[in-house]
Parts: C-alpha cells; sequence; structure tokens
C-alpha cells in the first residue's frame, strides 16, 4: 500500500515536471527571447570621463610615450585572471565586481597591465575606501604597480614629474 502511494506521488512530480518544462519551452519557443528597452527608457551618451581626468589622461599620455597604452576607465576584473575554485572565485569576482580604476598603463609588447594609476580623492562615503581596499589587494596579488596621483584640483602635474611617478626616465 505505501509502495503504490509513494510510486503515485513520484509519478506525479515527474508529470509536474514534464508540464513545466514544457510550458517554459512553448513560452520562449526554444529561443531566448531578445533584450528589448522597456518603454519610457531613455538613453543617451554620457562621458566617460571627467574635464579634469581629460586633462590628466592627456598628460599621462605625453609622459609614457611609447612606453605605454593609457587606457581609462578600466573594470578590475578586465585585466586579472582570478585562479581559484567554485564558491572562492565567485566571492573574489563578487568583490571586484562593478569595480574599476582610473587609467592602466599597458605593454604595447607583451599587451599586461603594468601599473595602475589611480586619482586620489578624500573619501566621502565608507564604501568608496572599502572599494579602494578592494582594488589596492587585487592589484598587489596580481603585482601591478599602483601609483597614486592628488586630485587635479588639488595639485597640477608636469609631464616630468608624471614621468618621474611612473618610474620613466627623463628623455632627452
Amino acid at each position: 500500500m505505501m509502495e503504490t502511494v509513494l510510486a503515485g506521488a513520484i509519478v506525479a512530480m515527474l508529470l509536474m515536471v514534464l508540464w513545466w518544462f514544457r510550458t517554459m519551452f512553448r513560452k520562449t519557443g526554444g529561443q531566448p527571447t531578445a533584450f528589448a528597452l522597456p518603454h519610457g527608457v531613455a538613453i543617451t551618451s554620457a562621458p566617460l570621463i571627467t574635464e579634469a581626468e581629460l586633462s590628466l589622461y592627456n598628460l599621462i599620455r605625453m609622459a609614457v610615450q611609447d612606453h605605454y597604452l593609457v587606457l581609462a576607465q578600466v573594470p578590475l576584473w578586465s585585466f586579472v585572471s582570478v585562479e581559484a575554485m567554485g564558491k572562492v572565485r565567485s566571492h573574489v569576482l563578487s568583490h571586484m565586481a562593478l569595480k574599476r580604476v582610473d587609467f592602466v598603463l599597458v605593454h604595447p609588447g607583451s599587451r599586461q597591465v603594468e601599473q595602475v594609476v589611480q586619482i586620489e580623492d578624500a573619501p566621502s562615503h565608507p564604501h568608496q575606501t572599502e572599494r579602494q581596499r578592494v582594488i589596492e589587494s587585487v592589484l598587489d596579488a596580481a603585482g601591478i604597480k599602483l601609483v597614486k596621483l592628488k586630485s587635479q584640483s588639488n595639485k597640477s602635474y608636469t609631464i616630468p614629474d608624471l614621468a618621474a611617478l611612473l618610474g620613466l626616465a627623463a628623455e632627452e
């Protein structure tokens, strides 16, 4: 008697699962639904960097000239590789998510990020301090040099100043 009830319950569950898969397959037509913007959503182009950051970017480009490629506002996860298994990897990646660095200096031959330049502002929120701590930990673990610069509103830089800070000998 108990076996019959158990067998009936198993058959009923299998039928429910099959019905659920069939309805899901029928709704999507076997194809994933295409992304479409909801009605009333407006998307416009926005500046990637501020005027002050652009000024600093141009100075950095002139200071590093043929030594490095300079990229701005680069996501942290895009230039490091996380080697770990399962939940540990997911945990590290979740802390790195949505964090980006101000500028990266990429060696044109190896295509590796060799230095990161961060603009230091006084942290106005505790999450900014945590954000910076995560970035510094990841860069340190990856062996990538971090150079911190004061914001342009606090200090102005010359090309020789930047070249020295980035470890490049002044070219004559």
